[in-house]
């Protein structure tokens, strides 16, 4: 799994989505797939806080790299 900033405002949803979703399946094979799930989003959380803040704002994930900070340009 890898960032994408056109998916950055759904990471949090998603995280937090399959934790309430192991809760509800409980522990068995199907919790434990939502667990794993989780921690993906949750490390590109971390990785990429200052991203994720970013191109949830606004249409700043569908801008032109040439309109975007220095910074966060080159992400696909």
């Amino acid at each position: 799994m890898e960032f994408r900033k056109a998916l950055a405002k759904y990471y949090h949803t998603w995280y937090n989505d399959c934790l309430v979703s192991a809760e509800y399946c409980g522990d068995n094979e199907r919790g434990a797939k939502y667990l794993a799930d989780a921690k993906k989003y949750k490390e590109i959380i971390d990785k990429f806080a200052e991203e994720i803040i970013f191109f949830s704002e606004a249409d700043n994930a569908f801008l032109r790299d040439e309109a975007l900070p220095e910074r966060f340009r080159g992400y696909r």
